[in-house]
């Protein structure tokens, strides 16, 4: 769950009428967005309107219309802040305990997962994956280059610390930072149980750390 949804929960659901005078909370931007990921979930993004949204977070329209202009502008903060945790998550895993494998193994599997069950689960999910595609590329690119950044500066504090080591033929570490990278896109795209990803993942990790 993202935790978006976590911190708020939405006052009503689509197509209800909050009352008069509820106040929206101290942050209406979140729930606004937690609202539309409620009603996007359940409804598809297609079926869902700005009305809804307003109604679901406790808002007046004009107060929905005065954080986001549009229903689009909505879909893309909530694919952002849906990679801000997903990137966040892997930063956790690489800080945690055991190996600095098991931790990179960790932190791929985390930000993926994380994604894998937002983005791509719920009767919805085919429609969702659509719109993320032609209108939060953008946003997959960068935070994708973030991924990268963040694992290739680990991987190269850890071979300086000498708690990892690679083979003399092995790339980079911002090379093997996107072949990672890479490598569990490919299997996110093929398998979209979140246990049998993360079963096959490992595989693929560990094939190419050896």
């Amino acid at each position: 769950m993202s935790q978006i949804t976590k911190r708020y929960k939405p006052k009503t659901q689509p197509g209800q009428t909050p009352s008069r005078g509820r106040p929206a909370g101290p942050d209406p931007r979140l729930a606004i967005l937690a609202a539309a990921m409620e009603a996007f979930s359940r409804y598809g993004v297609a079926r869902t309107n700005m009305a809804d949204i307003a109604a679901a977070a406790g808002v007046a329209r004009t107060a929905l219309y005065r954080v986001f202009p549009d229903k689009r502008a909505i879909f893309r903060a909530l694919a952002q802040a849906v990679q801000d945790e997903a990137l966040a998550k892997a930063q956790a895993a690489l800080e945690g305990r055991g190996t600095f494998a098991a931790r990179l193994e960790g932190a791929l599997l985390a930000r993926d997962l994380h994604l894998l069950q937002i983005g791509h689960s719920g009767p919805h999910a085919d429609e969702i994956a659509e719109l993320y595609a032609t209108q939060a590329a953008d946003l997959a690119v960068a935070a994708n280059a973030a991924l990268v950044n963040l694992l290739a500066q680990a991987i190269k504090a850890a071979l300086a610390q000498k708690a990892f080591a690679l083979k003399p033929s092995a790339p980079s570490p911002p090379a093997l930072a996107l072949v990672l990278r890479l490598a569990l896109e490919g299997v996110k795209k093929e398998v979209k149980d979140a246990a049998a990803f993360a079963a096959l993942a490992r595989q693929v990790i560990r094939a190419i750390l050896g």
